[in-house]
Parts: structure tokens; sequence; C-alpha cells
């Protein structure tokens, strides 16, 4: 019987162990290595003077940094900022950007508010809706292009767009809103915005508001404005749902109502007012940006509002902290209303005129198509000869063939008339304490 050979298992081993040996050896010596340099580095004299002085610039540094810059981290301290100055300089007048928007049958009433509220200073964009024909569109194109000073002055623009626009409902806050963002994408160089329509006329000279505009704040909206806390509106506008067809179709329809009611918000206070306002750059960059998107909820709600353009700006500016303050209730027109008030205002006409003049106001609204009242503003208000509104930029006589209104050099001259003193007496009211202090109150 063959005999088994006895194999140690075990008999290999202080061999097979020897190959870890020399890597064992190498690592433990870069450890230790690394230990003595980091040892003899920490508790180094120079590294010690080094690091102290780097970690006292590095403190001090960002000491003074968080103490220049607390009130700038956010952006919305940059506005507040912007909005403490002034901007004024007696060296750099004001300027206007005008929306005059109308309907079916308006252009040439569009084209008579445009002359008579133009200067070379302003910007000026003209919206007839997707109601109006065509035809009619194309032809108020035409009449700006041909204007010899519009093409040279370059400051009036047709909106090549047209909106369908609803009475009442929120597709006039959005043809709004695209207006301001023609004009703001098109000039930086304006302070304030105005919105009229084809039935509004002005009642004073630019050259007279100029005037007045150049001794007040950039910073001031005239937005009439009251708080909606109780009463019929709160039933008849703010509760119930409507959509708007405009948002959707091709052709105008009434506001659609809905059988469904809702409450109302309880982050934000609703506010109301008149639809006609002039609001600064400031704000309307605010509305369009919404860099704290308040102005964006505040278009959502107002989607489903009766009278959107009597609540939008009205309830962003009153909820705003940057801008509340700067809110004064007045839209610097001139409206009569019958007794008891009806939902229109009524229809001015020859009747109307000293009244008008003695309110101080910049504009009034509404006219009649043509009415005589219209003739009688322009030759005693306005001293409108030729086809516009007379200032220190259009004066003189074209007896020699030249025409007296083409681009004359110096739109910083202005040559202010009556209409100067009534404006001033209605400014002094309005920015007087008692009247500033009921500003945006939700006590009303």
């Amino acid at each position: 019987m063959a005999m088994r050979k006895n194999v140690n298992p075990h008999s290999n081993r202080m061999f097979s162990d020897r190959k870890w040996l020399i890597p064992f050896i190498t690592s433990l010596f870069v450890s230790l290595t690394l230990v003595l340099a980091a040892l003899f580095g920490v508790y180094s004299p120079n590294y010690d003077e080094d690091a102290a002085s780097q970690l006292d610039a590095l403190a001090i540094s960002e000491s003074q940094q968080q103490q220049q810059h607390t009130d700038t981290y956010y952006v919305e301290d940059d506005i507040n900022r912007s909005l403490d100055s002034t901007r004024n300089s007696n060296h750099d007048p004001p300027r206007f950007a005008y929306l005059i928007s109308g309907t079916k049958g308006d252009s040439h009433r569009i084209m008579r508010v445009l002359q008579a509220v133009y200067h070379p200073r302003n910007q000026y964009v003209l919206h007839m809706d997707f109601e109006s024909p065509p035809r009619e569109r194309l032809d108020l194109t035409m009449s700006v292009k041909g204007d010899p000073t519009f093409r040279q002055v370059e400051n009036v623009r047709v909106m090549d767009k047209s909106n369908l626009v609803t009475y009442k409902g929120p597709t006039m806050v959005a043809s709004t809103l695209q207006a301001i963002s023609i004009l703001l994408r098109e000039s930086l160089n304006w302070d304030w915005f105005i919105n009229l329509s084809a039935s509004d006329y002005p009642l004073m000279t630019q050259d007279d508001i100029l005037h007045v505009f150049s001794n007040l704040s950039r910073n001031l909206n005239f937005i009439e404005h009251m708080p909606m806390v109780a009463g019929w509106k709160l039933n008849q506008r703010a509760r119930p749902i409507v959509v708007d067809p405009g948002l959707y179709l091709s052709k105008k329809y009434d506001l659609a109502h809905t059988t469904q009611r809702r409450s109302l918000p309880t982050a934000f206070n609703l506010f109301t007012g008149s639809a006609w306002a002039v609001l600064t750059r400031s704000f309307v960059e605010y509305c369009i940006w919404g860099w704290d998107n308040f102005p964006r909820t505040a278009l959502l709600y107002f989607t489903n509002f009766i009278s959107s353009p009597e609540g939008y700006f009205h309830t962003v500016i009153c909820n705003t902290e940057n801008f509340r303050n700067t809110a004064i209730g007045h839209d610097l027109h001139y409206i009569a209303w019958d007794s008891p008030p009806k939902q229109h205002p009524r229809v001015l006409s020859m009747k109307d005129f000293d009244k008008m003049v003695k309110s101080g106001a910049l504009f009034a609204r509404k006219f009649a198509r043509d009415d005589l009242v219209l003739d009688k503003i322009d030759r005693e208000l306005l001293n409108r000869t030729n086809r516009f509104a007379l200032g220190a930029w259009c004066t003189g006589s074209s007896s020699n063939g030249a025409d007296p209104c083409l681009l004359r050099g110096n739109y910083s001259v202005f040559s202010p008339g009556p209409g100067v003193a009534r404006l001033e007496k209605l400014m002094n009211t309005l920015l007087s304490t008692e009247f500033r202090n009921k500003q945006c109150s939700s006590s009303q």
C-alpha cells in the first residue's frame, strides 16, 4: 500500500507573505513623512506669521464687505435707493410716453389726439384694436408715415399686431402692458407713461405740462384709487368669475359669466379706481419685470375679474411697499358723472368748458367725435393753428414754404402758457400733507 505524502498547507506562507513586505514599508515611510511635515509646518514660525496675517486680512475684508453690502444684498434695496432719488435736473426736463388707443372708426380721432399732445421730446404708441378693419389700421399707419415731423423725429409708432380688446376685460390690461413693453424696448429716455383713448383730449399744451413736471419728483404716480372694502363692487366685480373671449377668439364678444363665485383674497387688498393714469417709468418697469412676482400674481387674479383696467394697476401699487407712498390719488383727468353716477361718464360739451379749465386737469374725457368743444379747446387752450399745439418747438409761419414744426434743435426750451398756473394750483393741492396722508389706505 502506497504511503500518502504529508503536505503541510502552511509550509509556504512565509514565502508568500514576503511580497507584501516592500509595499508595506513604503507606505509606512510615506505616512511618517507626511505626519512629520505637517507637524513641523504647523509649528513653523514663518507659517504662524503668514497665516495670522492672512486670516486677519480675510476677516477684515469680510467684515468690510458685510458692512458695505448689508443693504445691497437684495435687489429690492437697489430699487429703494433708486426711488429715493428724484432724478430731477434743470438741465434734463422730463419726457412722456403715450399710449393712444381706439377701436373701429377711431383712426381720425386718434390722429387728432396725437397731434394735440405731440412733442418731439416724447414717445408715442398708437393702437387700434382688432375689431377695426385692416384698411382703417393701414390708413392710420400711412398717416403717421406721411407726416414730415413724425418721419423726421421718429418717435411715433403704430402697433403692428392689433389686439382684440374687450371692454372691462383683462385684454385691455394686456394691451396696455404690451404698449409699455414696446416703449421700454424702443426708448430708454422717458419718465412717465400716460394712457389715453380716442375720446380723450388735452386741456393744455405739452410745453405747459413739461414745464410743471420739471419741478416734480420723477417718482410720483398719479392714479385714482380707493380700497374695495365693502359694497356692490365686491359683490358684482370681485366675487364673480368671468372669462374674456378676447383671450382666445378672433371676434369680439361680451364677457362670459360663470355660475361660480370666489372668496376674496387674503394675501393682498383689492383697490379700484379710474382706468386712466400717469405712471412712473420705475413702476411700469416693476409691472413688466415683476421681480417679486406680485405683479404676475395680481395679473392672474384679475384675468377673471370684471373691470380689470379699473383695478390691476391700483392693486399692484397699493400693495407694494416701494410704491405705495408714491401714489397720488388723482388721474389728472376731468371726468363728469351724472347724478346718481352711471357706468359710463357723461359726454362733455360746450357747457362744461369753464369747469374743465378751472379743474387744472391735463386731460378731459369723454368727447363726442368732432364736437365743437374740441375746436374751442384747440383755439383757446392749445393755440393749435397748424397740425400741432404751438410751443417753443413749433413756432413761426410757413409763408416761405418751410414747415414751422420740423426739427428745430433745442427741445429743452419751453414756451409756458396759461395752463401752467392752473396745473401748479392742482399740484399744490395734490401734494399737500392732508391729501398725501390718505393714499393707499385700506381703512378709507
